[in-house]
Order: C-alpha cells, then structure tokens, then sequence
C-alpha cells in the first residue's frame, strides 16, 4: 500500500507535448491558449523540458511523432525559460524540426540544438505557428 501513494504522485507528474491545431502570431497570450486548449493544467512547453524528454525518450522517432512533426522546417511557438519568449527585440522562439539538415538560406537564429540539428531552438518574427503546450498526463511510462 505504501508504494501506491509515490507511483499516483509520480504519474501526476507526467507531461506530454501536444501543438495546438490553430497557429498564432508572436503577440498573443500563449499560456492562456494552452490552458484554453489542453485545461487548465497546461503551460507553454519550455526548451529544457524538450531536451530532457529527448534525451530521455528511448525511441526518438516516436518521440519525434508524439510532437506530431511531420515535415521539414515545421516550427512550434515555444518557450526558451519559464520567463523568455522573445530572444531579442521581436524574434519569438520556436522549436523547429530540421532533420539534421540546418538550411542556411534565410535569417532563422539557432539558439540551441537537439541532436546535431534533428530539433532546433531558434528564433523568428512575423509568423503564425501553433503553440507547443506542456500538458499533464497520467499514461504510464512517459
């Protein structure tokens, strides 16, 4: 019986990475939409957790599909800290999935890489992507 009460208290602490199905511009108020969206548990996902959950996922294919990424350059609006969304002036973060293959022909800053390149925390203005959100989740094994 003692066992239970840290494995309930552990699973409540589980999160997964769902993107919104709708983009937004850098000015919106993204942690209200992930809470609007996902509950009100849900916050902006943050750079340090991706890398952490990357690292640590066994299968980073999967990993890399549970983000629901799908095609090369796909960009998500994401935090770089629990205070930082902008990284100078009106360049937003992003999580962008660039496949190991860095494109080198327009103005996206790399802040920050994950897997020589499979992910990259840049930074870019004038957009509309979704919002990553940060959702608690109580599956096993995450």
């Amino acid at each position: 019986m003692k066992f239970l009460l840290p494995l309930a208290l552990s699973m409540t602490l589980m999160a997964d990475f769902l993107p919104t199905s709708q983009s937004y511009t850098p000015y919106e108020d993204f942690d209200a939409i992930c809470k609007s969206t996902f509950g009100p548990q849900a916050t902006v996902a943050q750079w340090q957790d991706i890398k952490k959950a990357y690292k640590k996922a066994e299968d980073k294919k999967k990993f890399l599909e549970d983000l629901d990424l799908k095609r090369y350059d796909q960009s998500y609006i994401i935090e770089n800290n629990t205070t930082a969304f902008f990284e100078a002036g009106d360049r937003h973060y992003i999580l962008t999935y660039h496949n190991h293959n860095l494109p080198t022909n327009y103005t996206y800053l790399v802040h920050d890489t994950i897997d020589d390149h499979m992910l990259d925390l840049g930074s870019w203005r004038d957009f509309s992507y979704p919002v990553l959100c940060n959702v608690p989740s109580k599956r096993k094994g995450n």
